[in-house]
């Protein structure tokens, strides 16, 4: 009896060893983040992409223990890349009603008011309410949240409005008073207009876009649900922690 018991004691322990070493040779999930060329959250600098919120999705990932390959694509394929394969997801993504359904949804990441914006000086564009704001010609990126929510409004293209293939691109055409409107927070317009090489002063907000929803990480609807649960409870974590803010901190000057 007693060689019996010591042979399942030997038996068990080797056998709990066998799990343990399955466990730890185990690859860790893949996971691809889309996101588009949107300073100060994500840009290419030096080939690499870099930013608020890719340095946000670095450190989450690596908390929890995930491979997360961050690509840089015009916003219409991230936007569509994320939509079609299970394992990926797209940032910086605006939570609103009619997205709501196609995405699981991980945040709120950094992210700014929205305002309207014209050219800092111009007093012949003064709409005071975005009913006015119909008077002028907007400028918006096309597949952005604005391009639905102001077409909601009743703005049109070809009469109000115009499309763009980045949110950067209409910035000297506004200098140029060929559009009178563009769309932007304060903090990436700064960081537009460095890029094109412009006074970070030469546009000012005139009207708040205050019912436009947060951004998000926002993850394929096969997406194992239980690990956007998990991911979703440590990045709360880290804003408790203050990581999010000194993220903010860090790239106030890009």
């Amino acid at each position: 009896m007693y060689l019996a018991d010591n042979l399942m004691r030997v038996v068990l322990f080797c056998w709990l060893l066998l799990i343990k070493s399955v466990y730890a040779s185990e690859e860790p999930i893949s996971i691809t983040l889309y996101t588009e060329h949107m300073p100060p959250y994500s840009y290419l600098e030096d080939g690499q992409v870099s930013g608020i919120n890719v340095e946000l999705m670095q450190q989450l990932c690596q908390r929890q223990k995930l491979d997360c390959q961050i690509t840089l694509l015009p916003w219409p394929r991230a936007y569509e890349n994320a939509q079609r394969h299970q394992m990926s997801g797209v940032f910086s993504t605006s939570r609103s009603a009619a997205r709501e359904s196609m995405f699981q949804w991980v945040g709120p990441i950094a992210s700014d008011w929205g305002y309207l914006f014209r050219l800092k000086g111009r007093h012949d564009v003064n709409p005071g309410n975005l009913e006015e704001a119909k008077n002028y010609k907007l400028a918006i990126a096309r597949g952005d949240v604005y391009e639905n929510y102001f077409l909601n409004l009743g703005f049109e293209y070809g009469l109000n409005m115009l499309d763009f293939a980045t949110k950067s691109e209409p910035l000297r055409l506004l200098m140029a008073h060929r559009i009178d409107l563009v769309v932007g927070s304060k903090r990436s317009l700064r960081s537009w207009l460095r890029e094109q090489q412009l006074p970070e002063d030469s546009a000012e907000p005139i009207i708040i876009l205050q019912d436009v929803g947060d951004n998000y990480l926002a993850l394929n609807r096969a997406f194992p649900p239980e690990l956007a649960e998990r991911m979703q409870q440590e990045l709360e974590l880290m804003q408790q922690q203050g990581v999010i803010d000194l993220l903010i901190a860090q790239y106030a000057g890009q």
